[in-house]
């Protein structure tokens, strides 16, 4: 079930410090783990990279997401994705989205845990910026859940899982587009790396090479890329706005390439998603 691990007097923004020792137990930055010594920080916000004809993007948009489940714990050594939040409309519940698959043995855990135990295995979720914009991690709320057998086997299809925001905790919001993405299109992903570009550099390029039932499929412009941590990250276009969400890749002997699905499906897989239902749980 899930835990406040946080007063809501100092959900806002807590020290790094403070959550290693009365929190998680376990250090939340790379290379840091139990008995390890804690790093030096990278040098993140130094000639902040922007490429030509990328979009501007906003301090706090990507976040890397660390849990506490039942079947197990994700901790900053251990870092496997990205994430962002949005609105499906000005009226709407904003929401953090990230990979499904995260959360299961792709992510380190014991088992995979299905869309409709979200609620009941994972106890807590933090995010931390992914360009080092603040030194504090942010506790988020419960992971929503399907609303009947069709939308949880939506939801698995799509490998979204999203949560509610909570307390005085104001990522920046992006915007879902409603542009198709075509083959041959350039997108941008949107997140740190750990080799192959600056971890300052925001933005990503790739082209799109096919588009199917709603799944992307692209190949990224740098041919030494690293996309570890990456999947969860959002797909802009030039404009800003979401042109879908990135959900993993590789490497062959042409260089890097991924798939990820586009806004649209991104949109549906919320909308199956019983937010209203899970804010009066909460209540």
């Amino acid at each position: 079930m899930f835990v406040n691990m946080v007063n809501a007097n100092c959900r806002g923004k807590l020290p790094l410090n403070v959550v290693l020792l009365a929190v998680l137990g376990s250090c939340l930055v790379p290379g840091c783990g139990p008995g390890s010594p804690v790093p030096s920080t990278p040098p993140t916000r130094m000639g902040v990279q922007k490429p030509e004809g990328a979009p501007d993007v906003q301090e706090y948009t990507a976040w890397r997401p660390f849990f506490m489940t039942d079947v197990g714990d994700v901790s900053g050594s251990d870092m496997i994705g990205t994430g962002f939040a949005f609105q499906l409309s000005e009226e709407s519940k904003p929401v953090f989205v990230t990979a499904l698959h995260l959360f299961g043995t792709g992510g380190g855990l014991e088992a995979d845990i299905r869309p409709t135990e979200l609620h009941d295995s994972i106890e807590s979720t933090f995010l931390s910026d992914v360009f080092g914009a603040t030194d504090g991690v942010k506790q988020i709320g419960a992971p929503y859940e399907p609303c009947d057998q069709a939308a949880e086997q939506k939801v698995t299809e799509t490998d979204v899982v999203a949560f509610d925001l909570v307390g005085r905790f104001k990522p920046a919001m992006l915007e879902l587009s409603e542009q198709s993405v075509q083959p041959g299109q350039r997108l941008w992903m949107v997140t740190a790396v750990f080799a192959g570009a600056s971890p300052s550099q925001k933005c990503h390029a790739l082209k799109v090479t096919d588009v199917e039932d709603g799944i992307i499929r692209y190949r990224f412009d740098n041919e030494r890329l690293s996309l570890k941590a990456t999947d969860g990250a959002p797909l802009l276009f030039d404009s800003g706005e979401v042109a879908g969400m990135h959900q993993g890749g590789s490497t062959d002997e042409k260089g890097v390439f991924g798939h990820g699905i586009t806004s649209d499906v991104l949109r549906q897989a919320i909308e199956s998603m019983c937010l209203e239902q899970e804010a009066d749980r909460q209540e």
